[in-house]
């Protein structure tokens, strides 16, 4: 991460925070002359001069939706709210119908128990006014983050220097920040491919009521590949989070996923026994984690954006702009794998390509094709096989030409194309088991398309999950 661009922010003078805390108590008295039972103030516990910066307000609103969490589990209802992002600092106010006692505890045990709890302060207000304490509901004193001991002493007497604190709540948002958002990664990502094996009917393809053009491969050796890859995956996720050098220097980042790619390589196999379900997921799926992770770790990308598949498509570019380099070398070695057999005879670049070019099928147009279907009120299967078919027909995939010949995919594809053009979506469906008996018949599969299929619904998890930060089960205290 570029940690300096989380942390940057405006000084606020100390007029500015007197201020502040008038300001803060004149709502308070406001929100308090309304119906309500209880009045929930939260800010943030953040030391020194700066309030206000890329990292606080990503906690603010994590704060935010824990709130929001806690009052629907009780069927409760926030009955006004209020924000004020300022320079002094962030500040929440909610009014709720729900008693105070309840709610002090259920935040209270928050502060205690969520992992970064420790820089969120919560403080409950009943309809007179009077704070509620967290020493008469039975809980302890709030601990100092560096010593341990009782907070209010350390800072009463000044014992921890401002940025002695400051630097280690930094850390911990940061280790908690890469860690949650690693994982969400590499989850989307399997839930990915257990979505993509789930589509059904495939042309040649493993799905939920046959195999297709495959032997030796069902619908669990897919599904236990994919558990199996998902340390992979958020690992891959994680090395992006951590990357910290600027995009020209995103060729080396490269080159630390490919040891990954060997050792997931190995996962797979033995999850699969022996068979290669993930193969080209394990590439062009490590590639999309990482650089997901890498925009994930700088504060101005929101995966929501409109433009953030050209964005993550230009990350992708210049990570692999090396990667042809071993196609290049072809001319003074002989030809070890099929990819390059068809790169020497063909000019296929296949998924290497494909990736190079940051792509292209999936992120500037697959992607769109497939949330334009959706929101015509398609359902995911059928988004999906009418993105698979849009993939069979335009894509480099070497998997098809492999299990039957270069000129026997040109022509499907032509023939395909041409379809496309004029049907609607209905019979391009009502196609698809005649399409799969020809592709079985044949022992063909677009296993390269499926891979498309599996990133196309990576991107939309993306794009409509958002990582939940705020997860925290109050009654567990985890």
């Amino acid at each position: 991460m570029r940690l300096e661009l989380w942390i940057k922010g405006q000084e606020a003078s100390l007029e500015e925070i007197l201020d502040g805390r008038e300001r803060r108590g004149e709502i308070q008295r406001e929100l308090l002359t309304r119906k309500g039972a209880s009045l929930v103030s939260f800010t943030l516990n953040i030391p020194g001069p700066v309030k206000v910066f890329p990292f606080a307000i990503w906690l603010f609103e994590t704060g935010d939706r824990l709130i929001r969490q806690m009052v629907k589990a009780e069927q409760g209802e926030i009955l006004q709210s209020r924000e004020n992002r300022g320079n002094t600092g962030l500040e929440g106010f909610y009014l709720l119908n729900l008693p105070p006692e309840k709610v002090k505890r259920n935040l209270t045990i928050a502060e205690e128990k969520h992992p970064l709890g420790r820089l969120f302060d919560f403080d409950v207000l009943d309809r007179w006014g009077r704070k509620v304490s967290r020493q008469e509901l039975g809980f302890p004193e709030r601990k100092c983050l560096i010593c341990g001991g009782p907070a209010f002493l350390c800072s009463r007497s000044r014992k921890h220097s401002a940025k002695e604190v400051f630097d280690r709540e930094i850390r911990m948002i940061e280790d908690f920040y890469i860690e949650r958002m690693a994982s969400h990664i590499g989850l989307l990502m399997q839930k990915s491919l257990l979505y993509e094996v789930n589509t059904t009917l495939k042309p040649g393809l493993v799905d939920r009521i046959h195999n297709g053009a495959h032997r030796d491969m069902d619908l669990m050796t897919f599904v236990d590949s994919a558990y199996a890859l998902t340390p992979y995956f958020i690992s891959c996720a994680r090395e992006g989070l951590e990357f910290s050098e600027e995009r020209e220097e995103l060729p080396k980042l490269f080159k630390r996923l490919r040891s990954l790619g060997m050792e997931g390589e190995k996962i797979m196999k033995e999850a699969a026994k022996g068979a290669n379900p993930h193969k080209g997921m394990i590439f062009s799926g490590g590639i999309l984690c990482c650089c997901a992770g890498y925009l994930a770790g700088r504060p101005e990308n929101d995966f929501a954006d409109e433009d953030f598949p050209e964005i993550l498509g230009e990350v992708s570019r210049k990570m692999t702009e090396n990667l042809m380099e071993d196609y290049k070398k072809l001319k003074k070695r002989a030809p070890e794998t099929h990819g390059e057999k068809l790169y020497i005879r063909y000019g296929i670049e296949g998924i290497r390509g494909e990736a190079a070019r940051g792509f292209p099928h999936v992120l500037k147009e697959g992607i769109f094709y497939f949330e334009k279907l959706r929101q015509g009120g398609r359902t995911m299967n059928q988004a999906g096989l009418l993105t698979l078919l849009r993939y069979i027909s335009a894509a480099e995939d070497t998997n098809m030409i492999i299990r039957s010949d270069y000129g026997t995919v040109l022509k499907i594809q032509e023939r395909l194309k041409e379809f496309l053009k004029t049907a609607g979506y209905e019979k391009q469906l009502e196609m698809l088991p005649d399409l799969d008996a020809y592709f079985v018949k044949k022992n063909i599969s677009p296993g390269g398309s499926a891979d498309m299929l599996a990133l196309t619904y990576f991107l939309y998890f993306l794009r409509n999950i958002p990582c939940p930060f705020e997860a925290f089960d109050i009654e567990r205290g985890e």
